[in-house]
């Protein structure tokens, strides 16, 4: 747990550099990243089986890459009641919210009478990654799959991670059947990525690739951009608690602590104009730190600023992936703030309340990138056209401010081809 208080910095930008919060910048493992797109390029389904073999101990030589029918189905029969109405319900609710950003084609009238717009269509074929291994998360496979499917992606092929003896988490499978995912692969890390993007003999290639993941994930998607599309570069999880003296600590504390559970690299901060609410809050840490399996993560870090409108100011500069405003008038604070992935206003709406059922997506910009991004949803699964329909009127109006222009930039055939029509 690291405190930083008034009188240890000097304006917004030391405070900054003094909580190590940085932009994701790091190479990591890039060569080893480069050297597996190249295998899975020119090996293809025989690299996939020894790259899996290799990371996740998983021998798929005799199981296969891909999860057949009969293991889904047999994995559907595996999950209690109980979690199978939670993903049911956490589906609707995401599918509802969803449904709101759907876009539509649009055409209208020029000034000059030509007839313009845009349409929108989905795209054809899509690759997501879901987190696995020996862990399993099926709220991202929710997150993921519902806006690719409320935008109309026609295919849609699923890359988990499997665990050593080559299985996929049966809840994982089961929030993919509940969704109509029956092409599923076990594969992880940049193998998948790699797959996807490229095609094997198995996998047929995509036109873009969404899902959080590991570094190894990350690097190969920013390694294959332009191949083929990608959401984001996502790295550690990350929250700040923005409040003052009327916030309740022990429930400050709690979402900080539930931020250290997505482990190594996440960061947990707490800011804060209330001396009294950051001494309650990090007492409250410390006590529930003594608990058994209760050691806060190395990123906590609590934050005294001199008011709110200095802290919303450093938020913005922080630009993080999650946000709860625990502020006495939160409607007040909420415009001051700029850039955050997901706001949560009052200590009402923890942050789980986004993660897994309240509607809104999970999967959100990190490492200061929502600055200019913004959550996975329906406009990630989407792409739009332009579409012209002029006539003799239109052309003679534009005809001289086109050739004009053409002329200038030395475009001599482009401004010939105006002035034919506008005959």
């Amino acid at each position: 747990m690291k405190v930083l208080r008034r009188d240890e910095y000097d304006d917004l930008a030391s405070l900054k550099g003094g909580m190590g919060w940085d932009f994701w910048t790091e190479e990591g493992p890039i060569q080893e990243v480069r050297e597996i797109i190249s295998r899975v390029r020119d090996g293809g389904d025989a690299a996939l089986v020894e790259l899996t073999l290799r990371f996740d101990g998983a021998d798929l030589a005799s199981k296969g890459l891909r999860v057949s029918d009969r293991d889904l189905a047999k994995a559907v029969e595996r999950v209690d009641e109980e979690f199978a109405e939670a993903v049911r319900t956490a589906a609707r609710s995401i599918t509802a919210f969803h449904r709101h950003q759907a876009w539509e084609s649009q055409f209208w009238e020029s000034d000059e009478g030509a007839r313009i717009g845009q349409i929108v269509k989905p795209l054809r074929r899509v690759g997501i990654y879901v987190p696995g291994g020996n862990a399993a998360y099926p709220s991202t496979a929710l997150m993921t799959v519902i806006p690719a499917r409320v935008a109309g992606v026609a295919e849609i092929a699923v890359c988990v991670p499997p665990a050593k003896g080559g299985e996929v988490s049966p809840h994982t499978l089961f929030a993919l059947a509940t969704l109509g995912v029956k092409e599923i692969y076990r594969l992880g890390g940049a193998q998948a990525i790699a797959a996807l993007a490229l095609g094997t003999g198995t996998i047929a290639a995509v036109e873009k690739v969404v899902g959080p993941g590991n570094v190894y994930v990350t690097l190969a998607k920013r390694e294959l951009v332009g191949r083929v599309g990608i959401d984001m570069l996502a790295g550690p999880s990350e929250l700040v608690v923005l409040a003052d003296g009327e916030a309740d600590a022990e429930c400050a504390a709690l979402e900080l602590r539930a931020q250290a559970e997505h482990g190594s690299g996440a960061r947990a901060c707490l800011i804060t104009d209330d001396e009294k609410l950051l001494d309650r809050v990090k007492k409250e840490l410390a006590r529930t730190a003594r608990a058994p399996g209760g050691e806060e993560g190395p990123e906590t870090m609590l934050v005294l600023v001199n008011d709110i409108d200095e802290g919303t100011a450093l938020v913005d500069l922080l630009a993080p992936e999650h946000l709860v405003i625990a502020t006495e008038d939160v409607t007040a604070v909420l415009p001051k703030v700029h850039n955050a992935g997901a706001i949560f206003l009052g200590m009402e709406s923890p942050v789980a309340l986004g993660d897994y059922a309240v509607g809104v997506n999970h999967v959100l910009p990190t490492k200061g990138a929502s600055r200019f991004s913004s959550p996975l949803g329906v406009y990630d699964f989407v792409k739009r056209s332009n579409v012209v329909f002029s006539n003799p009127k239109a052309n003679r109006a534009l005809g001289p401010v086109i050739e004009a222009m053409a002329r200038v930039e030395g475009l001599v055939d482009h401004a010939e081809a105006m002035r034919k029509r506008c005959h």
